[in-house]
Order: C-alpha cells, then sequence, then structure tokens
C-alpha cells in the first residue's frame, strides 16, 4: 500500500443527476437505474446559479449567452414542487428549469442515457448532462442540448469557466480542483459503446451494482515481505535507504544487506532481499481454508495483491521470469488457485497490482530520462496487466503505486491508463464486467473513489466510495513485531464497517497471510466475529442506502443506513441495550404506522415513545436474547415507517 494520503471531506450538499449523450456514443437499447441513495421521498435539486455560495467557486459567463438551470431528478415528478412554467409537462423523472428566462423543459426517460452525480465541494466529479424535447425542434431548442462539467487538477484556484458555442447549444463547465476527479456511474451493465483512449470517453463507462451493494470485502497482502514480517510491506525500499531499524534487524538475523557498510558494518555471509524468495514456501497454504475464512467473515469480495512495489509476483509472469511464485519458493500460482478457490464459494475477485517497482532497471531508466520514455510501461507493465486479466478474468482491477516523482507529473500519461482502459472496457474478456478503482495516476478515472489508506471521513460522501483499513495498525503485510495490542478488536472493525457503509462507502478490510500459507488465528477469529455479526445484523448493511441522516448528532456512536425500498430505516448503535433500559434517538420521525424490533431478538417488538423535543425514547423490555444478538459493540434497531 502506498503512505495515507489527504483527502477533502464530503459535505451534505444538493445533488446534480443527468443523462449525457455525447457524439461517439451510441444509446443503449438497455435501463440505466438511479442511484440506490435516491429515492421518490429525496427529490434532489442543484440551482446553477448560486455556486458561489458553495465555496470559492463561483460561474462567469463568457459569450452573449446566460443561461442557468435547475436540474431536478426524482422517480416520478411532484406537480407541487414544480416551478409554475412546468405545470401540465409530462416532467418524469427528470427535467430542466431555466431561471433565466422561467421556462421549463422535459429531460427524457433516461433510458437510453448515461446517468452521474456529482460532488463539486468533494472533488469536482465530471458529469455530462443531456436532455431531448421530444422528436425534433422544439421551438428554438434543439432536440438534444449537451452540458459539460468536468475538473482540472492543475492545482490553481480559478472559478469555472461558463461558455455557450452556437449552433451546438454547448455549455462548458469547468471545475478547478488540487484533487483527483473520481467517476461514479451507476445502472445496470449492458451493451456497451466503443470507448476511445480519453478519459472524455471513459468517462462514460458504467459498471455493475454489485459493488455498491456487497459493502464488505477482504484485502490480503502477501509478498516476500511477509518471509521477514517485520514493521512492514515497505521492508526493501526501507533496507535500500538505510532506515536503521531495517538494516540493523536485517544484518544480524539473516545476513550482510550490503547498504551503507560504512555506517552498518556487518561481517557475515552477504544475503540480499532477492535472497527470500526461496523461504516463501507456502508449503501449509490451503486456498479452499482462505476462501472459507472469507466467506464466515460475511465478505463478499476480495482484493489480493498480486504484485506489490518490489515487482515479485504471486502468479507465472513472462515480464518477471524468476521474480515471481512458479518459477522460485513455493513454485504455485498461488493467484490461480485462491481465484479457483474463491469463485468455488461465490466471492467476487479482485486483483491488487502495484504500477511501479521500485528497482526494475526499465523503471529506473524511465525516471532517470524525467518519464519521457516508457519503456518500463511497454515492456513490463501494460503486458503483465493484459496478462493477467486474460488469465484470471477478475471482477476489480486494483491498482496502486503510481505516485514516484519526476512522474507524478501528468502521470496518467506516463502509465498509459487511458490506453489500459481502453483495452480493458473494448478487447478484454471482463469488458463488460470488470471495476477499477482510482489509483491509476493523477485524474484518473475508476469505477469507485478512494480517499486513501485507511479513510474514514464520517460524512456522507454522494460519490460511490472503498476505504482500504487493516487490522494490524501499522501494517498491510504480516508483521510478527506488533503484540495483541497492535490489532483493532472486532468493536472497532464494526464502528469503521458501520460507518463507512451509513456514509456510502465499502470496507475492504486487510490481512496478512504468513510465509507458510496459515493465517494468523487472531485475524480468523476476528473475521468470525465480523461473520456472525453480520448474519444477526446483515439486512442493515447488505443492499442498504444511505438514509437522509447518518448519524444521530450529538450521538455519533448511532449509526444509520435504510433500506432500498425506503421502508425501512436501521439505527445501528454502539450502546448496549440494557433490559428495562431505553435508547433515545433525536433523527427518525415516527408515524402512526411505525414499528420497532432489534435484530436478533425473536421479533420482539419495542415500545416507544416521543418526547416534547423530538426524541424518540425506545424502551427495550426485561426479557431481552442476548444470547442471539451477536452484539460484538453493535446492536440494530429495525424501524419500519419512519420519516
Amino acid at each position: 500500500m502506498s503512505p495515507t494520503l489527504s483527502a477533502a471531506m464530503a459535505l451534505h450538499i444538493l445533488l446534480i443527476l443527468s443523462a449525457f449523450v455525447f457524439t461517439t456514443v451510441i444509446a443503449q437499447d438497455c435501463s440505466y437505474v438511479l442511484p440506490e441513495y435516491q429515492n421518490d421521498h429525496a427529490c434532489l435539486e442543484f440551482d446553477l446559479a448560486p455556486l458561489a455560495d458553495l465555496g470559492s467557486y463561483n460561474v462567469t459567463q463568457t459569450g452573449a449567452y446566460g443561461y442557468n438551470y435547475m436540474v431536478k431528478v426524482c422517480g416520478s415528478a411532484n406537480a407541487s414542487e414544480l416551478p409554475a412554467a412546468c405545470a401540465g409537462k409530462p416532467l418524469a423523472p427528470a427535467y430542466a428549469f431555466n431561471v433565466a428566462n422561467n421556462d421549463c423543459y422535459v429531460l427524457g426517460d433516461l433510458k437510453h442515457d448515461f446517468t452521474y452525480p456529482v460532488d463539486p465541494l468533494n472533488t469536482g466529479a465530471g458529469i455530462r448532462l443531456a436532455y431531448t424535447n421530444g422528436e425534433g425542434n422544439n421551438g428554438a431548442w434543439p432536440r438534444a442540448v449537451v452540458y459539460d462539467l468536468y475538473c482540472d487538477t492543475s492545482g490553481e484556484d480559478k472559478p469555472p469557466n461558463f461558455a455557450y458555442e452556437f449552433p451546438a447549444l454547448t455549455y462548458t463547465f469547468t471545475w478547478y480542483t488540487k484533487h483527483a476527479c473520481p467517476l461514479v456511474q451507476t445502472g445496470q451493465v449492458c451493451s456497451l459503446p466503443k470507448f476511445n483512449s480519453t478519459f472524455d470517453s471513459l468517462r462514460l463507462r458504467t459498471a455493475p451494482t454489485w459493488f455498491n451493494k456487497v459493502k464488505f470485502g477482504i484485502f490480503v497482502c502477501l509478498g516476500l515481505y511477509s518471509v521477514p514480517a517485520y514493521l512492514n510491506e515497505w521492508y526493501w525500499e526501507r533496507l535500500m535507504t538505510g532506515d536503521p531499524r531495517y538494516v540493523e534487524f536485517h544484518n544480524k538475523n539473516y545476513g550482510c544487506s550490503g547498504v551503507q557498510p560504512d555506517k552498518f558494518p556487518c561481517t557475515g555471509p552477504p544475503f540480499t532481499f532477492q535472497d527470500f524468495a526461496p523461504m516463501l514456501k507456502m508449503e501449509l497454504f490451503d486456498p479452499d481454508h482462505w476462501a472459507s475464512v472469507i466467506k464466515n467473515a460475511g465478505a463478499k469480495y476480495i482484493v489480493f495483491t498480486t504484485k506489490h512495489h518490489s515487482g515479485w509476483t504471486n502468479f507465472p509472469s513472462p515480464q518477471h521470469w524468476n521474480w515471481n511464485s512458479m518459477d522460485v519458493g513455493p513454485h504455485l500460482d498461488i493467484t490461480g488457485n485462491l481465484t479457483a478457490s474463491l469463485r468455488k464459494q461465490g466471492i467476487y475477485v479482485g486483483l491488487y497490482h502495484s504500477l511501479r517497482e521500485w528497482y526494475h532497471p526499465l523503471y529506473l531508466k524511465d525516471q532517470q530520462n524525467n518519464c519521457a520514455t516508457t519503456s518500463f510501461v511497454d515492456e513490463v507493465l501494460m503486458p503483465t496487466l493484459k496478462d493477467m486479466t486474460l488469465k484470471y478474468k477478475p471482477d476489480i482491477i486494483w491498482a496502486d503505486g503510481a505516485g514516484d516523482a519526476p512522474c507524478t507529473h501528468d502521470s496518467i500519461k506516463y502509465w498509459k491508463t487511458p490506453e489500459f482502459f481502453s483495452w480493458l472496457y473494448n478487447e478484454s474478456p471482463v469488458n463488460m464486467t470488470v471495476l477499477t478503482n482510482t489509483r491509476w495516476g493523477s485524474n484518473s478515472v475508476g469505477s469507485f473513489m478512494e480517499g486513501g489508506d485507511r479513510f474514514t471521513p464520517y460524512t456522507l460522501i454522494k460519490n460511490k466510495w472503498e476505504t482500504p483499513y487493516t487490522i494490524q495498525k501499522s501494517s498491510w503485510g504480516y508483521d510478527r513485531v506488533e503484540d495483541l495490542s497492535s490489532f483493532w478488536d472486532t468493536t472497532h472493525c464494526l464502528y469503521i464497517l458501520v460507518t463507512t457503509v451509513s456514509c456510502n462507502g465499502n470496507l475492504l478490510l486487510n490481512i496478512g497471510p504468513m510465509a507458510d500459507g496459515t493465517i494468523d488465528p487472531l485475524f480468523e477469529e476476528i473475521l468470525l466475529e465480523m461473520g456472525q455479526w453480520l448474519t444477526v445484523n446483515g439486512e442493515a448493511i447488505y443492499n442498504s442506502i444511505p438514509w437522509t441522516h447518518q448519524n444521530d448528532t450529538p450521538a455519533e456512536d448511532i449509526w444509520y443506513t435504510a433500506s432500498e425500498d425506503w421502508q425501512n430505516v436501521y439505527a445501528i448503535s454502539f450502546r448496549a441495550p440494557t433490559p428495562g433500559g431505553e435508547l433515545v434517538l433525536q433523527q427518525p420521525k415516527p408515524s402512526k404506522q411505525t414499528t420497532m424490533t432489534l435484530l436478533g431478538a425473536d421479533g420482539i417488538t419495542l415500545d416507544f415513545t416521543v418526547d416534547s423535543d423530538g426524541g424518540v425514547h425506545i424502551h427495550f423490555p426485561t426479557n431481552l436474547p442476548f444470547a442471539k444478538l451477536a452484539g460484538k459493540g453493535a446492536w440494530t434497531i429495525k424501524m419500519t415507517n419512519v420519516t
């Protein structure tokens, strides 16, 4: 993993949703769905006129025409919410209202269009908006009007540009941001258009909805660093750069590293990092057991490390001859064996793959050339990525390690990310189904957003996101140095899962197996307890959507999710229910039809009262079946018919 990245925390803002028509894209005969967090009860709107009120950004007009639009998208248009100019028009499920001339226009049924959310206060994510006004022209308006809101990561704080182009009637907004621009898409996969190697085209790539439904995955980090299992997976880099902790440990326990001999004198036999390869024996590796552990944890997908920054691959790779798990060490295709076992259990398979390789000669040469040459990418990275994709047909390709200077400047150009994505989405055997993350270089496009390692925003992010999080507090690979106090307990892991899901994210929880192929029993215990909790409380996690409130401020140890049909709201409390006691919630507004139960409590209905300030007092009976609640620090109250 890369060092922790800083990320802007998203604020609660209104959302634009729209459909996009682009000249190089053919409309597809399939139906795209609205995002899971949207529902008929929460029609979202955004007015382009007061953008300055949302922060340091504002709209400046160029050209002779100035049009400002409010865009609304709902499951159905509510006549009481429409401007008077829209009365009587067939506007479901979306319309555009021109605030400049008080006119209203149909946005179409979204049947053949791509839909994207945008969160300008978070990252300035790209959006393309189009609407159709029926057959042919509609008065002075053409059949299709295209808006283009995208972002520029130059790092300069400039206002968006507003442009009008005649006769195409194209309105362009540019958001300037210092952060990456993650792609967020929603909808079912269908027959997709051909993508060219530009992000303007690649942003149109939709993705299967399973990723937003499963919520919980396991990250497995295994490599040569698992042999010394000392401090973290950056062992080789820390050794070569002269970190005293690593050099002294290495020289004492394995042999002379040859690193800075004047500073670290050593009289033993030589022993380099490469000499660890035969010691990764994996003699106790049981892929079926690994898959069973992940299944019993309640995880629905996995991301397995095929290659970290050292370049060692956990599968046979022609580009890594004698530096892979088939040629040396265990003489196993670890990735292939594990993938087969996972798929027998119905678990989605993601493959982590580092872009860079610290000490590969071609990569070092490209760096010396200020990354004007791309020999490493052309001769090593791209063939390896394609070979891995063809061989294992992953559900996710999870990139990392795009950040070495000087290649960080315009890094997608060096890594040729658009070219690879174009191949992946057009020609690969997983072109219709594969997901990608956003660690492919600056301003890269992926299927879901990442805020960085151990990212915990604790606030709603409209863009679909994922947080990779460790059980061992300081390491992704197995670390023998850490004691029990250095492991997060199950309650903490559940807290990260619940808060992440409540805020529209997925948790990717990391474990690091040992070099003999076994998983530390403490990892297994925590994962098993996670699975036991999900067996009882899973309906509040799987397939859920964010509710109108994320936590019960000021009591931030109560977090909310909702069912997809918006009929049930779940209050997940990290305060243990006490027999005969009560829990007070501030956010739900019950009705006469409201019922409340505690998941795992044998269907016992909970009584409640509402005080004069609107607080809901939930009363627990004295006969709670605690043995069945699978608490582990978190308990779920299911509420029907609340707002």
